[in-house]
């Protein structure tokens, strides 16, 4: 390896222009006098090209794309030329070009690639990853399958096939036969965007087209309880005892403001004496590992007080008796239409309305929210407690009172 000379340099051919007048960018690797050019498969405007810098000037769309081409192809020779030296392989015009031009693969293709990744997230189901994310994936593959027979014939296609014309005919086909809503069409885009992405760090893709389509999530009303209306349902007489369970379970985590997740896990090991002397709930979130350190309310005290006793959570040592994720969301529905709701309540809507209701409302900050709530920045805590006309008002009257006493 002593006496390797190794260079590699980026061109345009001005004497073959493209359709488009614009002039096909080239690459040309040379390893001890021998050369191999190859296409990138990208045009340039000639008159931005920048043949001393190797560079197309400009900040446009085009010249973006160019540069990162380059980039990513430097770093990608660079690589197979560092992998060889590691392996002590042979460094010559062929080695490199049979690994650049991927000959020695055949097996390359999205699905494949999809599947390994989520049979790769197995594992991490409860540590890494939560069973809810994992599913995610799973069903995010399920539509792509489908919509590679419907829209190609296909049950798998090869990774180098993946551009922005896919991604946007899957975000139809999501809207059209999966009847996804914007946001949740966009989330599985963005799901697909993260396999892709992998192919791209495994060097099997140049980039992702993924900020080429520019799908975006539209900010949507997040809906929470009134006090009024979570009043409404911890007074109502509810005679069966299953809705009457929900209906504990949904109170408690509207005073706690615990996902379901972590609810489900309570027990009375997470119960502790906090700094000043009375109880917490102190728990490590489920989905994100932060700790969550929440004063417990009467209510809450109240609700655990009423099921210490219960030979189920005896048994399974949990401070509630909560059903499935399926079954609780199922139940939720009929509580809100007995309690006479018109909002479709979720754990989430406890959430909202613990970070709203029960906590701005009623001056508590945002910084301790965030940290009720277990949030890793206020960004998220944001989505959640809504700084509403309500709260406007109440932080106005302070200054209106404030002005009352200087004019007085």
């Amino acid at each position: 390896m002593k006496n390797l000379t190794f260079s590699i340099c980026f061109f345009i051919k001005k004497s073959k222009l493209l359709k488009n007048d614009k002039a096909p960018l080239f690459m040309r690797i040379t390893i001890n006098g021998c050369r191999w050019e190859t296409s990138l498969k990208v045009g340039v405007e000639p008159q931005r090209w920048d043949a001393k810098k190797e560079r197309s000037r400009g900040s446009d769309k085009n010249s973006i794309l160019v540069n990162e081409t380059i980039d990513v192809s430097r770093f990608k020779v660079q690589k197979i030329r560092l992998n060889l030296e590691k392996d002590d392989k042979q460094i010559n015009i062929h080695s490199v070009k049979n690994l650049f031009t991927e000959k020695h693969k055949v097996d390359r293709t999205i699905v494949k690639l999809f599947e390994q990744h989520n049979n790769n997230c197995i594992p991490k189901i409860g540590t890494q990853i939560t069973q809810a994310t994992y599913q995610k994936y799973i069903t995010c593959l399920k539509h792509f399958k489908e919509f590679l027979l419907k829209e190609y014939n296909a049950r798998d296609i090869p990774v180098s096939d993946i551009d922005k014309e896919l991604f946007s005919r899957f975000e139809l086909f999501l809207r059209k036969d999966k009847s996804c809503t914007n946001n949740t069409a966009v989330k599985y885009i963005r799901n697909f965007n993260k396999i892709v992405l992998l192919a791209v760090d495994k060097g099997w893709l140049m980039r992702s087209p993924y900020k080429d389509v520019g799908f975006k999530i539209e900010e949507i009303e997040k809906p929470f309880l009134s006090q009024e209306e979570l009043n409404n349902i911890k007074e109502k007489v509810i005679e069966l005892p299953r809705l009457d369970i929900i209906r504990d379970i949904f109170v408690f985590c509207c005073y706690t403001g615990l996902a379901f997740s972590d609810v489900k896990e309570l027990s009375q090991d997470n119960i502790v004496i906090g700094i000043d002397h009375r109880k917490w709930i102190s728990k490590h979130r489920k989905k994100t590992s932060v700790i969550s350190r929440i004063p417990l309310l009467d209510e809450p005290q109240r609700l655990i007080e009423k099921y210490k006793d219960n030979p189920l959570c005896i048994v399974k040592n949990t401070l509630l008796l909560v059903p499935s994720n399926q079954k609780m969301n199922a139940y939720l529905k009929e509580l809100a239409t007995i309690c006479e709701i018109k909002k479709v309540l979720t754990t989430h809507v406890a959430r909202r309305t613990f970070a709203t209701t029960i906590m701005l409302r009623n001056g508590v900050n945002m910084e301790a929210v965030s940290k009720m709530l277990g949030h890793r920045s206020l960004e998220m805590t944001r989505k959640y407690a809504r700084v509403d006309d309500f709260f406007i008002a109440m932080e106005t009257d302070k200054i209106s009172d404030k002005f009352k006493k200087i004019g007085s």
